[in-house]
Order: C-alpha cells, then sequence, then structure tokens
C-alpha cells in the first residue's frame, strides 16, 4: 500500500486512516484506509485509471449527508472532489457550477442575483453532485427541473449529457443505476426574480425546516421516499415508530421520517431501524418504503 500511497500523492492529497464518522451527517462509520483530493480533474481521471487498474476499490464521495457508513473499516480509498471541484460561474440566467458545490451555498448565492429556481435547495445540506446523482428537492421541486446538462467522466472519457439523455424521476437519475458515472460539472437556467421576492420565500422554509426537523441531532435527512398513497412519515406513525429508539438511534419525535443519532449510535442500530419499518409497513399497510439513505460498506 505504499506505492498507493507514494501514487496518489502524484495526483492530489492522501489522509490515511480518516474516521467516517467526520465526512457524514449521520457521525457513523468505521475507519476509511484512505481519503484522496485530487487536484485536477486531469489526475482525478488517471488516478481512477490506476485505482481500476490496480483493483483497489474507491468511492466517490460528496459532502456525506446521504450516507448510512458501516461500522467496518473500508479499506479503499474515499475520492473527495470538494477540493477541487468548487467554482460557481453565473452568465445572465445560465449556471455552470461544479460538483463539489454546496448546494447551500449555490442556492444563496443565486438569490443575491435575483435569480430563481433553487430556493428549494437552501435546507438540503448535500453538495451539487449529490443533488443530481439522486434528483435532490423538496418543496415539490427537484434539481432537474432546471437542469441544461451535466459533464461526466465515463469511460475514462469527458461528456456532456443533456437532460434529455438522463434518466430521471423521483430520488432516482440513471446515475444511480451507473455507479461508476461521475459528475463533474453541471450547467442549470435559472429565471430572473426580485431578489426580496426569493428572500422572503426561502426565509418562510428556513422557519417551516426549523419548526418541522430535527437540526439540532445527527441525521441523514429524509430516510425513506415517499410512497405514492401517504408521506413517509405518515408511514411510520401508522406502524408506530415514531419515538422508537434501538441503541443510539432513533425515529425522530420532530419528524418520523428522520432517524438522528441521539447517543453515539452505531451503524446497525440504525439498519436495524431502517429494516424494522421496511418490515412493517410491508406486513401492516402492505407498502414498500424504499430507502432514500445510500448504504456504504456493507458486507
Amino acid at each position: 500500500m505504499v506505492n498507493l500511497i507514494e501514487v496518489l500523492h502524484k495526483f492530489g492529497d492522501v489522509k490515511e486512516n480518516i474516521s467516517i464518522k467526520t465526512l457524514t451527517s449521520f457521525r457513523i462509520g468505521g475507519l476509511a484506509k484512505f481519503v484522496f483530493y485530487p487536484n485536477s480533474i486531469e489526475n482525478l481521471i488517471e488516478s481512477i485509471k490506476y485505482l481500476y487498474e490496480n483493483h483497489v476499490s474507491y468511492k466517490i464521495w460528496g459532502m456525506g449527508s446521504n450516507i448510512l457508513a458501516s461500522d467496518y473499516e473500508y479499506d479503499g480509498v474515499i475520492i473527495k472532489l470538494d477540493h477541487m471541484l468548487n467554482t460557481i460561474d453565473i452568465k445572465g440566467e445560465t449556471v455552470l457550477v461544479d460538483a463539489g458545490v454546496s448546494l447551500i451555498t449555490l442556492a444563496y448565492k443565486t438569490c443575491l442575483l435575483g435569480l430563481s429556481g433553487f430556493e428549494y435547495a437552501t435546507g438540503i445540506p448535500g453538495s451539487v453532485g449529490g443533488a443530481l446523482y439522486m434528483n435532490a428537492g423538496a418543496y415539490k421541486h427537484d434539481t432537474y427541473e432546471i437542469l441544461n446538462k451535466v459533464l461526466v467522466l465515463r469511460n475514462n472519457e469527458l461528456e456532456w449529457l443533456n437532460k434529455e439523455d438522463i434518466q430521471y424521476s423521483y430520488r432516482h437519475t440513471s446515475f444511480c443505476d451507473h455507479k461508476e458515472w461521475i459528475i463533474l460539472k453541471a450547467e442549470f437556467k435559472l429565471t430572473q426574480g426580485n431578489v426580496d421576492d426569493i428572500q422572503r420565500v426561502i426565509e418562510d422554509r428556513k422557519q417551516r425546516r426549523f419548526q418541522s426537523q430535527p437540526l439540532n441531532l445527527p441525521s441523514a435527512g429524509s430516510v425513506f421516499r415517499n410512497p405514492s398513497s401517504m408521506y413517509a412519515w405518515q408511514v411510520i406513525d401508522r406502524i408506530g415508530l415514531r419515538g422508537k429508539q434501538i441503541g443510539g438511534a432513533m425515529f425522530s419525535l420532530v419528524h418520523s421520517n428522520f432517524i438522528v443519532n441521539v447517543d453515539h449510535a452505531k451503524a446497525e442500530d440504525v439498519y436495524e431501524l431502517v429494516q424494522l419499518a421496511i418490515r412493517l409497513s410491508k406486513e401492516e399497510l402492505e407498502i414498500d418504503l424504499i430507502p432514500e439513505v445510500e448504504f456504504f460498506n456493507w458486507r
């Protein structure tokens, strides 16, 4: 593995034996053997080529806001793009943004310029790349509504994909089916609006989040996608799991589609709650709950 470290240092910065707890909003996870920060797109391509050819597992990592990592050690490379892919270029109503940019940062920056479209995103603590990966959304709006195209690394080639080239739906896109594709940049088309009006919408939704979400405790946001018949939190309530706790993890009393880390939760604590909800919703309501959170490094 000394050779691996030497090779990766040619392409960027490398850190060893990093607690995954520090990389996720859940504050849960084991050790990552290596965390790698490439310093250019060219070096990202070269590093991935090397890892692939040498059969070293790797994972592209955003802001860790939608991931449940296991408590096992990850004997591979977590690749973080936020040090490299962090620029925003705005020309008129067109926004070209790197995948590593915080979605909240982008939402507030466009708001101050009087550009409407990202109001829904001011409470989503993830990256642009993560939002594109799963079609993140809130308040009946989502990322792909305003998307023009995405720059993707696939088959070691850079390629722009128009929105029409990507299959997307509620909390699912082509990227979920092709995890080897790497999102690098995106172009969005916004609408010119009034700064004060946009800020009022943002402030209203901010207050609603404070009142309805357990923002004081570590979580990964909504755990389950909303089924067609009712909201996921209503399902959790109907099967009696609001406030249910296993180990240090609990279905929140504030918003029952959030699992919160109330006392040094283990990944298995969260996993057991997820599986319990899936089983009971099927048995009692004939509803298939689908997790929105991504499971990483499970055996």
